[in-house]
């Protein structure tokens, strides 16, 4: 049973439409630009393979090793696409690097809403050089813990040490806790705090039973040792880029009360779709601009009703919850459940019930698990939408969807066969795109 079944119904839907009030997830906020400029190149502010960022060009696990051409270009049109995140995440207890990529193709008007237009890769480094760096980095956080744990522990002691005879009754003909007697002594000899104590002897560690080892371990021992991948030559310089900006990343935070002032201006939606009145606004809402506009809008310019926005309590959560971090690009949750931008698409039905991803087809034994979303504020900062002068042209022209949700092994594998002589391999994972409404 998959560890996602143990969930009930109500519970998924809490998590699905965000109604508990605790988080687990990391959320990504766009910080400083990233700064290119050949002219002046002291100026520059460039990300290294450690940082998360949004539009740019990619950085790659090596210099010299990239995927697949394939995995960076367009099924429809088969032009190269753009890259809209680079998140860079590392697992726990793993000595390797790990980034995931999530491409995009700019010709929005053919490629809109058709399948393989954005696509999603993950990417692994095993350099000898940079595991053995990153586990000594493990070991010395783990020696220093056992440090601060031994600290505490002797303190402990000392003070038990310290007090354990200060109010211990030691003649009984007598009620004074000060009494003469020398075991009732707290400043004798032997029970002296500072005297010299032995050392305690170290328990021998218990034996650990053999862990049950995985398909993708197991496949990977059976199988031939396989030939070097050839090196990708794909150039940075034939990808076309969005504007690039940095990301930081937040555990997700609550408002307590209060509406956030950016949706006071669409307060007006509400009452006319209470009132069955139609609405031919341009504005977007707060949860980058795009939603409520393309919600209401057809591609032809045609207004709908705006009771077409909130009729969805999946869209309507989503607004709800994105409204306390509205400025929030990216939501990453490894293990747990997308935020849904709506209910009623086949990318819903896969995460409302029991998780119904595909199975990695380069690990079958496996199953994938939710990781990270793109939220649509990050269109807003990709295309440098000005949200206050943004028109309907502006928005139709570009990006149209609400969410992107991308899916990963949960065993982290990757075939032998695709790690090249850098030690580098990429893998394409599932991706989940929910598109804006058309009329």
């Amino acid at each position: 049973m998959s560890s996602h079944d143990e969930y009930s119904s109500d519970e998924e839907d809490d998590d699905l439409i965000g109604n508990n009030d605790t988080s687990e997830v990391y959320l990504g906020f766009v910080d400083a630009p990233i700064i290119d400029d050949e002219e002046d190149p002291e100026d520059n502010e460039l990300p290294t393979i450690e940082d998360t960022f949004i539009g740019s060009k990619p950085i790659w696990l090596h210099p010299k090793s990239q995927p697949e051409e394939s995995a960076i270009t367009c099924d429809n049109c088969h032009k190269k696409m753009a890259l809209l995140l680079q998140a860079f995440a590392p697992m726990d207890g793993k000595l390797y690097d790990r980034v995931i990529y999530i491409f995009g193709c700019k010709n929005s008007s053919q490629c809109s809403r058709t399948k393989g237009s954005v696509k999603a890769i993950r990417g692994i480094s095993r350099d000898p050089e940079r595991v053995a760096e990153i586990k000594s980095e493990q070991d010395s956080a783990i020696q220093k813990a056992l440090d601060e744990k031994l600290k505490l522990e002797d303190q402990r002691k000392f003070n038990i040490e310290v007090t354990k005879d200060l109010f211990t009754k030691t003649n009984t003909n007598s009620s004074n806790p000060f009494g003469e007697s020398s075991t009732s002594n707290p400043f004798a000899a032997a029970s002296n705090p500072f005297a010299k104590k032995e050392e305690p002897k170290k328990e021998e560690p218990k034996k650990e039973e053999p862990i049950k080892e995985s398909y993708a371990k197991i496949a990977s021992k059976n199988a031939p040792k396989p030939q070097k991948k050839k090196i990708s030559t794909i150039s940075n310089d034939d990808l076309p880029a969005y504007n690039g900006s940095f990301v930081y990343v937040d555990l997700e935070k609550f408002k307590k009360e209060g509406l956030d002032p950016e949706l006071e201006k669409y307060k007006h939606l509400i009452e006319k779709s209470e009132k069955g009145e139609e609405s031919d606004s341009e504005e977007g809402p707060s949860n980058g601009g795009r939603g409520a506009s393309k919600r209401r809008e057809s591609s032809s310019g045609a207004s709908i009703e705006a009771s077409s926005v909130l009729d969805d309590r999946y869209f309507a959560a989503f607004t709800d919850k994105v409204k306390h971090n509205p400025g929030q690009v990216l939501r990453y949750n490894l293990g747990g459940r997308p935020l849904l931008y709506s209910g009623k698409d086949d990318i819903a039905k896969r995460f409302i019930g029991t998780f119904n991803i595909p199975k990695p087809g380069f690990n079958p034994g496996s199953e994938r698990q939710f990781e990270l979303q793109l939220m649509p504020k990050a269109i807003m900062d990709l295309e440098q939408i000005d949200e206050t002068n943004a028109n309907i042209a502006d928005i139709l022209n570009g990006m149209s969807w609400g969410t992107i949700i991308v899916g990963t092994d949960v065993e982290d594998f990757i075939p032998e066969e695709n790690f090249d002589e850098h030690h580098v391999a990429y893998i394409e994972e599932w991706c989940g795109v929910q598109w804006e409404e058309s009329v």
